[in-house]
């Protein structure tokens, strides 16, 4: 089976604890990164240092700062009513509720 960029996200959250693959605020864009939605819209350059990126051949617009999944910062939330998914998914991803 094939997991869902979400699902994927879901999985590494449980299985590493709080970081930005399962905070209210981060958004999946790719299997590894995400936009964090809690801040304010930044340069293009900003956006693509947060991935350690020092150059890229395709422009990155401005937007939210991107972060990896497995980042945490002090923003962190997780008020997600993990509850209201089925069983059967949050078993599979390793929810604890």
């Amino acid at each position: 089976m094939v997991d869902t960029i979400q699902e994927g996200s879901d999985r590494f959250y449980w299985k590493n604890g709080p970081c930005c693959a399962g905070c209210d605020w981060w958004q999946a864009i790719s299997p590894g990164a995400g936009d964090c939605t809690k801040a304010a819209p930044v340069s293009g350059d900003q956006r693509a240092v947060m991935l350690g990126i020092e150059s890229c051949s395709l422009p990155i617009g401005a937007g939210h700062p991107i972060t990896k999944r497995s980042h945490h910062c002090g923003d962190f939330k997780d008020d997600f009513k993990w509850t209201d998914l089925p069983l059967v998914y949050r078993r599979r991803v390793g929810c604890p509720v």
